[in-house]
């Protein structure tokens, strides 16, 4: 197993950083005549093509060892549940508000690490996530009737895809390259996400040729799968050079950038109480960051 923690942080701020604007693009889409769903379709198709090319290109062969089967399961599940229901939650609910929910996945890795890696997470480990959930329930309570709970819920789902995802990335890097696991895995969940695609359609597809789609939605898609590409293969790398819990608090980037994305091409403002929950949530995570390193 390789343990190259410098090389691990690095690459998942750089992951988090461009996965703060994949949301935004989604939305963006959205308001040009994109559903979600479609949006991850195309990106699916898009990094299942790109890493099946870099896969066979590299001489690595398109098969599963037979120890890494249960962790490409989890990942693969773990990836559907992060591809439709993060990105589907910001059709019905404010990007922001949608990424605090989202964000409460570090969190969760870090009381499940002790779990998966042998350690106990101890009285600060757990006061540190109370912190993180009592901000969701400021973020989330006082608005509650008002959002739409289809968001709520697929945020949180995402949550817990993410949660997976970075557990069975670590232990499935043991057996394969990210660009041979990710091909595979996208293209296990690209029938079950174009089927989704067409029944929330009816039947079609809106980004296909005369279909409602503007150009400047096509373009936002597009930016939304090359983003991707890049920012989950430098996702799964980060994985392989470190440790899950090592790697996650660096993840925290994402809501800022996110947030403050928003902000910038969507316009969006979240409500105060929104605000003051998402600041106790990023809080959370600064501190758990900090932890991991008081630790060493």
């Amino acid at each position: 197993m390789i343990n190259r923690g410098g090389l691990g942080i690095a690459c998942a701020l750089g992951a988090a950083g461009l996965y703060g604007l994949v949301p935004n693009f989604v939305r963006a889409a959205i308001g040009n005549g994109i559903p979600a769903i479609e949006s991850t379709l195309f990106r699916t198709f898009v990094i299942a093509t790109i890493f099946s090319v870099i896969t066979i290109a590299q001489g690595e062969r398109m098969t599963i060892p037979k120890g890494a089967m249960p962790s490409f399961v989890g990942q693969a599940l773990a990836t559907l549940f992060v591809s439709v229901a993060y990105l589907g939650s910001v059709q019905f609910i404010p990007v922001g508000l949608a990424v605090i929910i989202f964000y409460l996945f570090p969190v969760l890795i870090m009381l499940l690490a002790p779990v998966v890696e042998g350690r106990s997470p101890g009285v600060l480990r757990i006061l540190i996530a109370i912190v993180a959930f009592i901000g969701l329930a400021i973020a989330v309570g006082p608005s509650f009737d008002s959002l739409d709970i289809r968001g709520i819920l697929l945020a949180a789902l995402g949550a817990a895809g993410a949660t997976l995802q970075f557990f069975s990335g670590r232990a499935i890097s043991r057996y394969m390259s990210p660009a041979a696991f990710g091909s595979l895995v996208h293209i296990i969940i690209l029938p079950p996400i174009l089927f989704i695609a067409i029944y929330a359609g009816s039947g079609t597809l809106r980004f296909l040729p005369g279909g409602p789609a503007t150009s400047a939605g096509l373009l936002f898609m597009s930016a939304v799968a090359f983003v991707y590409v890049v920012a989950y293969m430098a996702q799964m790398l980060s994985l392989r050079f470190a440790p899950a819990s090592t790697v996650a608090p660096f993840y925290n980037l994402e809501p800022v950038v996110a947030t403050a994305t928003a902000a910038l091409i969507l316009s969006e403002r979240l409500q105060m109480n929104q605000y003051a929950g998402g600041g106790l949530v990023l809080a959370a995570l600064v501190a758990s960051s900090l932890l991991g390193k008081w630790k060493k």
